[in-house]
């Protein structure tokens, strides 16, 4: 078996030599690991990946390819780093043997945040695909802890194994030349580009529906915080057309209703109005400041979320939403009250920082009328 670290980047893989191994293991811009270095963390993942002296891995193989899978039939082992987020070190893990491959991926959590971030997402994932038929999220695989020990100290790292989304990319708002608020997908292989208008309005359309898809009509719970500065929806764009796929669920809790009394279509209300804001926003780029993205994309919105609902109408349990009751409450609401609901709601759509809090506040009477023009058309 020949195990090999590399870092992923547009042009390839970039093989990792000596020297870059041992220089310290980056958390985050521009804060190093006080005693880590990168070599300690490739190692760890290679231990993590072959546990058990590798009997959890080739398990997992055989189920994966329908066969029987020793460790000794394992050719090739390629762990690529692929980039640090806010709370994870993210790498992917391919396995060849004989004629078949797979990706997985690693997500590392250091701080006791992440640790229990990750632990929580772990367990989340693996319930929704063991309760859902929605096949969004990625499967969860195991997870465990790690320990790297130096004479500087010990560190314990939490890693969890799920499933890679081969040919799938993250995508942010950017602009382009013009000053145009535009998507811009991060393809890994064929380099970065602007979607088209066609892609973006797929991307919105498709990622409105997935969320809507995983909303409980029962309990209010759905997939929330959620970001798009996170990379949380990837997109595969392409000759067969866009899919896309979420790549992880931090939480599943009930939307906060302020009237305990409000029905099904009250709370549904406020799951779309909850949608259309955290669908406006992301960060430049991924990483700079907040940006809200055109009122365009709400169109995408609404025909993924009533899309969704259709499909959740015939839905054997308590209350499942009827589509033409549905759009009949909706006719029934005014501009004033949707933006009364949002600046009553302004402080629970989990929005990640005060930046994105601001943002909206600025943009709220106008998203309040872009909303209430898209409901009526």
């Amino acid at each position: 078996m020949v195990i090999s670290f590399c870092f992923s980047s547009s042009e390839g893989d970039v093989p990792v030599d000596n020297l870059t191994l041992d220089r310290p293991f980056i958390l985050e811009p521009f804060r190093d690991h006080p005693f880590m270095t990168l070599r300690d963390y490739f190692l760890a993942i290679q231990r993590f990946i072959l546990r058990d002296s590798g009997r959890s891995l080739t398990s997992l193989l055989g189920r994966l390819w329908d066969r029987e899978v020793e460790l000794g039939d394992i050719d090739n082992l390629i762990l690529r780093y692929e980039k640090y987020g806010t709370l994870y070190q993210i790498a992917s893990v391919t396995v060849s043997a004989r004629e078949n491959s797979v990706r997985l991926t690693v997500s590392t959590a250091i701080s006791v945040q992440a640790k229990t971030t990750l632990d929580r997402e772990s367990d989340l994932l693996h319930q929704l695909n063991g309760t859902t038929s929605v096949p969004y999220l990625p499967q969860t695989y195991w997870k465990q802890t790690m320990t790297v020990q130096k004479e500087e100290g010990t560190e314990t790292l939490l890693m969890s194994l799920s499933q890679w989304f081969e040919g799938y990319h993250e995508w942010h708002f950017s602009r382009d030349d013009e000053g145009k608020e535009r998507i811009i997908i991060w393809d890994m292989g064929g380099g970065y580009r602007f979607a088209s208008e066609y892609e973006a309005y797929e991307i919105i359309r498709q990622a409105s529906k997935i969320l809507t898809l995983y909303y409980d009509t029962e309990t209010h719970r759905r997939i929330s915080p959620w970001h798009h500065s996170a990379g949380d929806f990837v997109v595969k764009a392409g000759g067969d057309g866009v899919d896309v796929k979420l790549v992880t669920a931090r939480g599943y809790e009930p939307i906060v209703l302020s009237d305990e009394k409000a029905g099904p279509s009250q709370a549904l209300l406020l799951f779309l109005l909850e949608t259309t804001v955290k669908m406006r926003l992301d960060k430049y780029e991924g990483m700079g400041e907040s940006i809200w993205a055109e009122a365009s994309l709400l169109d995408a919105v609404l025909e993924g979320f009533f899309q969704a609902v259709r499909t959740k109408e015939y839905e054997p349990r308590e209350g499942a939403i009827k589509v033409d009751e549905f759009i009949f409450f909706l006719k029934l609401v005014s501009e004033d009250e949707i933006r009364k609901v949002l600046l009553t709601h302004l402080d629970k759509y989990d929005l990640l920082d005060s930046s994105d809090h601001a943002l909206f506040s600025r943009h709220l009477d106008d998203h309040a009328r872009d909303v209430y023009r898209v409901l009526l058309g």
